[in-house]
């Protein structure tokens, strides 16, 4: 790696690093187009075969999923990705016959807003503008990649800081006895952690790297959203609660080697097989497993260092109803109106923090429950993403599981599932599963009010409309627990504000 003010270089040794190279720069350009506000010229440069391709791909993949198909531009000469941040289009005018066409292209206007990563760029010479960052690749006499990036130095900067912390990665995994692995990106999550899967030896091993950031926005009562809402910004949460939850005879990855302060982790690999991409999985046995699993959870009471999933957070977390999900169907509402909502919300998220409370995993849903075919008992439900737990109601997650945002549940298996658990924890007390059940409603209201606002945001500020295909689910979960008496104050709120907010969320 070098470094001047306006160049950067780095030398990758296979395309795995060409393409972690790509990554590093796609995030890179899209916070700097996040703030400017203004499209980039991104000029590729290289012989034909240096890897020019390879790049914009790693880079298009980068923003728009480990999985999208990237094809080669070169004979439809633009290929477009707009449902992404920033928008992006990729372009190659090797086969341009004269420079002039490039304007029947439409390039030249899509520079105003979008990343364009061009291909052969000097066949438009005196069309185009010149470049904002200039990327040449070239294949040295050991079949490694030379990468140089000419740009802002601002840029320069950011690529240094990602370079210097490949290297430190590096050190990690040597130290961890994985340096010869091989690494595959995974698909991420809605976060700041990026994940690769490791293969070396025949052995699987999942590498989390997560680098702390900067806080948000101070958007409620000077504070940003994460905090507020309890979420974790940093590698020593993941840890504590994965040391927790396997001390106390749960599935959570096993960690293998970790540098926290860094952001470091290499653990075991349950695979990624789990409900909503495997309909061969059994439903019933499942469910079972799963619900097992809560029950077993919920018996070790509450982790002693955990936060409290009390009103404050209840409260902030269906505020993502009010200020995304609404306005998203064009409704406003009033600062009372507002006001009056979030009370009901930190008053009924108090009364729930009171009773009993348990580790509250919060993300107890499909995608983060991994399927291990054989292992035994609740052993067979590997547990992810568990970072954000706090201690609340028992209600929260069975709710998560029975109504998942993502996949349909069938009722039979809500049924069971919410019969089994009541059974198990209440036996025939009465009083204890009426109690339970509209814990169960209000839960269950709070979770899709929060889910419809995270789901509406991910499409409008991220770029990712696909999300918005489970609106229908999330108002139909909503409408289900609205009958409820014990969400009689919203069904009125809802009447009075907003009466038209549960109707068809895509036209």
């Amino acid at each position: 790696m070098a470094e001047t003010q306006n160049h950067f270089s780095f030398v990758a040794a296979d395309e795995a690093a060409t393409l972690r190279c790509a990554a590093w720069l796609a995030s890179i350009l899209a916070a700097h187009m996040a703030e400017s506000k203004a499209g980039l010229l991104v000029s590729l440069e290289g012989d034909l075969g240096a890897g020019k391709t390879a790049f914009a791909r790693g880079l298009i993949q980068a923003r728009c999923g480990a999985h999208t198909v990237v094809p080669s531009p070169s004979f439809a000469l633009v290929q477009p990705y707009e449902n992404t941040a920033p928008p992006i289009w990729h372009a190659d005018l090797y086969r341009l016959g004269e420079a002039s066409e490039v304007e029947e292209l439409g390039l030249i206007d899509a520079l105003a807003d979008h990343l364009c990563l061009i291909e052969w760029a000097e066949r438009a010479h005196g069309f185009l503008p010149e470049a904002d960052i200039t990327i040449k690749l070239d294949e040295d006499e050991r079949d490694a990649r030379q990468i140089s990036v000419k740009a802002a130095p601002h840029i320069i900067t950011a690529l240094a800081t990602a370079a210097a912390r490949e290297e430190a990665l590096s050190q990690f995994l040597s130290d961890a006895g994985w340096q010869d692995a091989e690494r595959r990106a995974l698909a991420g999550d809605a976060s700041t952690r990026r994940y690769e899967r490791l293969t070396q030896n025949g052995m699987d091993a999942v590498l989390m790297d997560w680098a702390r950031g900067p806080d948000g926005p101070p958007v409620y009562d000077g504070q940003p959203y994460s905090r507020v809402a309890h979420l974790a910004e940093a590698m020593p949460a993941y840890c504590r609660m994965v040391d927790w939850l396997g001390e106390h005879g749960l599935c959570a990855s096993t960690i293998w080697a970790r540098d926290e302060a860094q952001g470091f982790a290499l653990m075991q690999d349950f695979g990624d097989r789990h409900i909503a991409n495997d309909s061969d999985l059994d439903r019933a046995v499942f469910y079972h497993e799963t619900v097992e699993t809560l029950l077993h959870l919920h018996a070790q009471g509450p982790a002693d260092f955990l936060p409290a999933y009390d009103g404050a957070v209840q409260a902030v977390e269906a505020s993502l109803f009010l200020d995304w999900f609404l306005p998203f169907r064009g409704i406003e509402v009033s600062a009372e109106a507002r006001r009056c909502f979030l009370d009901f919300w930190r008053a009924a998220g108090d009364k729930l923090a009171t009773d009993k409370p348990v580790t509250v995993l919060r993300d107890y849903h499909s995608v983060n429950l991994l399927w291990r075919e054989t292992a035994q008992a609740r052993f067979r439900i590997g547990l992810i993403d568990v970072q954000d737990a706090l201690a609340g109601h028992a209600a929260y997650d069975l709710a998560s599981l029975l109504c998942d945002a993502r996949v349909d549940v069938a009722p039979k298996y809500e049924a069971q599932g919410l019969a089994h658990y009541m059974a198990a924890r209440f036996g025939d007390d009465d009083a204890a599963r009426a109690d339970f059940e509209a814990a169960y409603a209000l839960c269950l209201m709070q979770r899709n009010l929060k889910i419809a606002g995270i789901f509406v945001r991910l499409a409008e500020r991220d770029k990712k409309p696909g999300y918005l295909r489970h609106l229908p689910r999330i108002m139909g979960y909503i409408e289900r627990a609205l009958a409820h008496e014990a969400l009689a104050p919203i069904r009125i709120w809802l009447t009075d504000n907003a009466p038209q907010a549960l109707e068809s969320a895509i036209d």
